[in-house]
């Protein structure tokens, strides 16, 4: 698991592989504030129960057409043939190649821990 977290500093990592981190997360640090403005290849878990503003980074991002609340597409991916993750997509108003993806598990048991990766990808294919 720790090699996968060192290749999220160069790609998007898989449904699969984020899950396996999500269903592992007492294994690793739960961060306690969000970061201020991290960079590309940044990766954190949250416990959402106890930071309900994870999502403030610092950062600058597209907003919806209100102009205050971040536009983030939403998507559920799979592992297999089954649905396993949410995900949300917000892009950079100041760099749209600079992304936020944040994802947890649909079971609600589970779904309290949350992946947050932060990548630029203006100069990687993915």
């Amino acid at each position: 698991i720790h090699r996968i977290l060192l290749e999220a500093q160069n790609r998007w990592l898989r449904p699969a592989e984020i899950s396996r981190i999500l269903e592992n997360f007492q294994n690793f640090q739960i961060a306690r504030e969000p970061p201020n403005r991290p960079p590309s290849g940044s990766v954190f878990l949250f416990d959402r129960k106890q930071h309900r503003y994870f999502r403030r980074d610092g950062h600058n991002w597209r907003k919806k057409r209100d102009g205050k609340t971040v536009k983030e597409a939403h998507e559920r991916l799979k592992v297999g043939s089954v649905d396993v993750l949410h995900c949300y997509y917000a892009h950079g108003e100041d760099n749209e190649c600079f992304q936020r993806r944040s994802y947890w598990l649909l079971d609600e048991e589970r779904s309290n821990i949350v992946f947050v990766h932060y990548r630029d990808t203006k100069y990687m294919k993915q």
